[in-house]
């Protein structure tokens, strides 16, 4: 018997908001275990990194705010994910008996994902070790493939991370739509490598005369992603919403959470 989940198609919220959220969604998971599938986006440009990240050591933070870039730190692991030009989604999936495991979870958000790109004539294909796909040690996800990622003419396209806890299991990701303008890209790294290889290795959905929008991708996604569970469109609870709040004041808008 098909799950039935909860399809939420969101507009534009402030960085922390927007981690809040996601945290607020996978909170109501123990009590209320409802799978969810989100896609939102940002209202100014924003850098998010990866719980184990030192923020300070990777960007200059003070160039960063006075070009209007927020900064936030995400629960889940990875590198800088560079906002504002992508789709971005969360997948969040309550604990239990049956649940999907990590690697099977990986394995098909990504081939979900390469159907969806197929079915709007964009080559993928996922990402594996012992493909020819250049290894980088550079903590920038636009350009640092992982197992199950998505790739494009050996450029990375999508890329996802995990936070696991006693509460349920949140997927975010990213999908390149459009390639961010070099003035934002420029403040990514304080290494002017990292610079280079970001010009060169970056891609996007939305490149060679290529025009696919959000609500094009979102529409492909939502027919090709497959984890048994069938999303219906729906909206955010109350109670997630007031968690959500009281996660931007006390945490994910704090100096503390994001640079201490």
């Amino acid at each position: 018997m098909e799950t039935i989940g909860r399809l939420l198609n969101m507009g534009e919220n402030p960085a922390a908001m927007n981690m809040a959220i996601d945290e607020a969604i996978l909170l109501a998971q123990k009590e209320q275990p409802h799978p969810t599938l989100r896609f939102y986006d940002w209202s100014s440009p924003a850098f998010s990194f990866g719980y184990f990240q030192d923020v300070d050591s990777e960007v200059d933070i003070e160039a960063c705010r006075a070009n209007g870039i927020e900064l936030v730190k995400r629960i889940t692991g990875g590198g800088t994910v560079v906002h504002g030009w992508e789709l971005t989604y969360t997948l969040i999936l309550p604990r239990g008996a049956g649940e999907i495991n990590t690697s099977d979870a990986y394995d098909g958000i990504g081939k979900s994902l390469v159907k969806a790109f197929q079915k709007l004539g964009i080559s993928a294909q996922c990402y594996t070790a012992c493909s020819d796909a250049a290894q980088t040690t550079q903590n920038i996800c636009l350009t640092n493939p992982a197992e199950h990622d998505v790739m494009s003419e050996n450029k990375k396209l999508a890329g996802v991370s995990v936070r696991r806890n006693r509460n349920g299991i949140m997927f975010q990701g990213y999908i390149s739509l459009d390639m961010p303008p070099s003035v934002i890209l420029a403040h990514v790294s304080k290494d002017p490598e990292i610079q280079r290889i970001l010009h060169e290795k970056s891609t996007a959905i939305n490149t060679d005369g290529r025009y696919i929008t959000r609500n094009m991708l979102i529409q492909a996604i939502s027919e090709t992603f497959n984890l048994g569970i069938a999303f219906h469109s729906g909206t955010l609870s109350s109670v997630e919403r007031a968690q959500a709040k009281i996660l931007v004041e006390t945490k994910y808008a704090t100096t503390a959470w994001n640079f201490g």
